[in-house]
């Protein structure tokens, strides 16, 4: 059984010394590759525990049963760090592609946004040029109908047309609701 143990432990750390040497490429991995990494190390941390918990059932058929234990600690401690490395690692890599994603999906939101800025820019350029034009052509025919008296009513009919656009704005911009009704008197 401590064979066992000490092969595993043994052969962990051999290969999480081979694996820190690799480097990560710069491309990065497959969704598929990260996930049996992530399912890999997952069972390693549950080969570790099982191990760890059959080597504490096999210290109570020893006559001195804490150093049998404090070794399997010991052992256990040492896997763990092995296993920590390679896990931390896995976790680096994943923040890393994780944040190259948000930054990717930014990127593309930003691009967006900017085209349809860039639309709204355009349609509002328009939209000011026609009320230029519009305004030329209505200062033009007051200029022409000045003086007369259907210049004079159709100024009137403008200024009457403003002032009811100009209470129907007050009205919408309240914000109070209206006061209570009055009493009835004789109540």
């Amino acid at each position: 059984m401590k064979k066992a143990i000490l092969f595993f432990t043994c052969a962990a750390c051999i290969w999480t010394a081979s694996y820190s040497q690799t480097q990560v490429p710069a491309s990065a991995p497959s969704l598929e590759a990260r996930q049996a990494e992530g399912q890999r190390l997952s069972a390693l941390r549950q080969k570790l525990e099982d191990t760890y918990q059959q080597e504490l059932k096999a210290c109570y058929q020893n006559f001195d049963v804490t150093s049998c234990r404090i070794q399997a600690r010991e052992r256990r401690i040492q896997a763990n760090a092995a296993l920590r490395k390679e896990e931390l690692r896995y976790n680096a890599t994943e923040r890393r592609i994780q944040a190259e994603e948000a930054v990717q999906r930014t990127e593309e939101k930003t691009s967006e946004a900017k085209t349809k800025e860039a639309q709204a820019n355009r349609a509002q350029a328009v939209q000011a040029s026609k009320d230029r034009a519009d305004a030329n052509a209505q200062k033009q025919m007051e200029h022409e109908l000045q003086g007369t008296k259907r210049g004079e009513y159709e100024q009137k009919q403008r200024e009457a047309a403003q002032h009811r656009a100009d209470v129907e704005k007050k009205l919408r911009e309240r914000t109070k609701e209206p006061a209570a009704p009055l009493p009835v008197p004789g109540r």
